[in-house]
């Protein structure tokens, strides 16, 4: 696959000199690229010596085929090599230790950022971005992580950063030169841009941005000093910062990408008034998870949740509201359809759908379960470990258990298979209640199930009671299909709940979840009911798609048109005809709208005009988690959740 776009074009790279020069005996590889954005052109140099580097390691490479080769050379001399249509460069003998330092010139035009394909760079006067995994340079995947330095020089007044820590920089007019370095990199990326630079000291680390200018006046001061915070405090919680530098860079695609030492955040993004306060800290934990440690991916993706859990969860839950956030999560995964249901394990990556909700809803219950079990010290010293045996390094699911498993003196693994390898989720109930006064107090009864006896989940399960004195959470642990529960209390019972709080991943209880509007984007087979005018290309910027047109009215479908002609469809069907009939508090106002009709997979989305349906597409990408949405007079939107009855099992005040 030719991820560049053309051919390359001839190497003549222009070394770093002065203040920037390489330093002398550098034991690792180092790359040399300039990039021109106004041509388009990435000129490369790769260098190693084999007499500190591995010489077997420095036979194959991979490249991309739509990167041209110049030269390779070997103490100066041409050495003979082949390159395949696959990306392979392989040279035809490893070179002897002694035979002086290994150089392929390289070079490429890219695509400009409307005609880059996903994955593969680009690079004009808007910005440029190398990615990893993009075979952008020689590649040894064999031999990473290693010892890298980047020397980077660009024109056309853009800046530059790198994987790594920045080390160096200088700028002369509109050339700008900078050197990074990383001690054991693997999968480099770089970006460049137009941008301004704005710095600030988080104690021995240098925190930046790399903004527009627009950008930096209105926003890059808040930047620097939120992530200043986010270092310290995962400092603090889990070891050092593994790099001098810290880099936020702007880009112009809509993103949010985490790299070792940098991350990428979109300029439409980073104006976003929480972005800052959210989506930041889990760019920056990332630093720790991924960049620091990184994943060995071969039995899944083990970073996006434990990264979410504490990054985003814990803000939520400082600000009291991992609740509400561990319910979306459970409200989520009911929306799933059992077909797209997958285990943990099967996450390698992506921000959307089912893989978001393996990936990162999944892997953050894991972790607050695990929290629940074994405690929050005990889970701290684990990430400290889990940190302190494999920065730099590859782990895998074994590693990352191991280190849990060595602060605590449990055995973890079976908690940790069935969470990981294990699709589907347990679903509980509670039977047979009575309550029983004795001299000390109190005694409820009940017998506790779980409804696969086939292969029954391994559980920690929260019952909560609820007395004259408040709420007294009681831990029963479920490994079977049932268990007899005994649960002592003071005061008198007045109900009971089986995790009322929504701290176990399971199946939500029918009378605790409702219907919500992602249950549309998360079907594949999700089809759509067109009224009049109304167009079904009018949600792709929701389902980024275009549904087909439903043919009968069974499976999962979106029903689209205006307010007049949705309610007279919904009418002939004995169905509400608007949010209001369904939940008075819902209103019945006139502008655009979208909301789930209970009991049904039927989504409704209806406005005066395609525009007004198209505002409502756009305005569901970031609130399809709730039951409805509605636009108010004003233009603000309304969201909310249709009530339930909820788990709460009241007893008889007249025994």
């Amino acid at each position: 696959m030719h991820a560049w776009g053309m051919a390359g074009v001839a190497a003549v790279l222009w070394l770093v000199t002065g203040p920037v020069a390489a330093a002398a005996g550098f034991d690792g590889v180092t790359l040399q690229i300039e990039l021109d954005p106004e041509q388009a052109l990435l000129e490369g140099r790769f260098e190693a010596d084999p007499g500190s580097v591995e010489p077997e390691s420095l036979r194959r490479f991979r490249l991309d085929p739509g990167i041209a080769v110049d030269t390779v050379s070997l103490g100066g001399q041409a050495v003979a090599y082949e390159r395949s249509e696959d990306g392979w460069l392989e040279l035809v003998r490893a070179p002897e230790p002694d035979a002086g330092a290994l150089v392929i010139r390289y070079g490429a035009r890219l695509p400009a950022l409307e005609d880059a394909r996903p994955g593969s760079g680009f690079l004009d006067s808007r910005g440029g971005y190398l990615p990893p995994g993009a075979d952008w340079y020689p590649r040894r995947p064999d031999a990473e992580p290693h010892a890298v330095r980047i020397e980077l020089t660009t024109t056309g007044g853009h800046l530059v950063v790198a994987s790594g820590s920045r080390v160096a920089e200088e700028s002369n007019g509109s050339e700008y030169r900078a050197i990074y370095e990383h001690p054991a990199g693997r999968a480099l990326a770089v970006a460049t841009g137009p941008w301004v630079s704005g710095e600030r000291a988080a104690g021995e680390v240098t925190v930046r941005t790399l903004f527009p200018e627009g950008l930096e006046q209105g926003f890059g001061e808040t930047y620097r000093n939120q992530a200043a915070g986010y270092l310290q405090r995962f400092s603090d919680e889990i070891g050092r910062y593994p790099f001098d530098t810290f880099t936020m860079a702007a880009s112009p695609r809509p993103v949010g990408l985490a790299f070792s030492g940098f991350t990428l955040l979109g300029e439409r993004v980073i104006p976003l008034p929480f972005i800052p306060h959210t989506s930041l800290g889990h760019e920056v934990l990332h630093a720790w998870w991924g960049t620091g440690v990184y994943v060995d991916a071969v039995d899944g993706n083990w970073s996006e949740g434990l990264t979410t859990y504490m990054a985003d969860y814990q803000f939520k839950r400082e600000r009291g509201e991992g609740r509400e956030e561990r319910g979306q999560w459970l409200r989520d995964y009911a929306a799933l359809p059992a077909g797209e249901d997958r285990p943990h394990a099967s996450f390698r990556g992506g921000n959307s759908g089912a893989a978001r909700i393996a990936g990162y809803h999944r892997g953050a219950m894991l972790w607050r379960m695990l929290e629940d079990r074994i405690g929050a010290e005990a889970f701290r010293a684990g990430a400290r470990t889990l940190y302190d045996e494999w920065r730099f390094r590859e782990a895998d699911w074994d590693a990352v258990i191991a280190a849990f498993d060595e602060v605590t003196d449990q055995d973890l693994r079976p908690f940790f298979a069935q969470w990981i390898d294990r699709a589907g989720a347990p679903a509980l109930e509670l039977t047979d209640l009575r309550r029983e006064e004795r001299e000390t107090g109190w005694v409820v009864h009940g017998l506790l199930r779980q409804a696969d006896d086939h292969d029954p989940w391994d559980l920690y399960v929260p019952l909560v009671v609820d007395t004259g004195a408040g709420h007294e959470t009681h831990w029963v642990m479920l490994n079977g299909e049932r268990t007899s529960v005994s649960l002592e209390t003071s005061s008198r019972p007045r109900a009971i709940a089986v995790d009322p709080d929504w701290r176990l991943f399971r199946q939500l209880a029918p009378d605790e979840s409702p219907a919500i509007l992602r249950q549309a984007a998360l079907d594949p087979d999700t089809r759509i009911v067109t009224l009049g005018n109304a167009a079904a290309a009018e949600v792709a910027p929701w389902l980024g798609r275009v549904p087909d047109i439903a043919e009968d009215s069974d499976g999962a479908r979106i029903l689209l048109g205006s307010h007049s002609s949705v309610a007279d469809w919904l009418e002939a069907r004995g169905l509400p005809r608007n949010p209001g009939a369904v939940e008075g508090d819902a209103g019945t106002e006139t502008g655009p709208r979208a909301w789930t009709v209970p009991e049904t997979r039927l989504v409704v989305t209806s406005g005066a005009d395609g525009d007004a349906r198209g505002d409502v597409a756009a305005a569901l990408r970031h609130r399809s988690h709730y039951s409805y949405l509605l636009q108010e007079p004003d233009g603000a939107w309304r969201t909310g959740l249709w009530s339930q009855p909820g788990v709460w099992q009241r007893f008889d005040d007249g025994e």
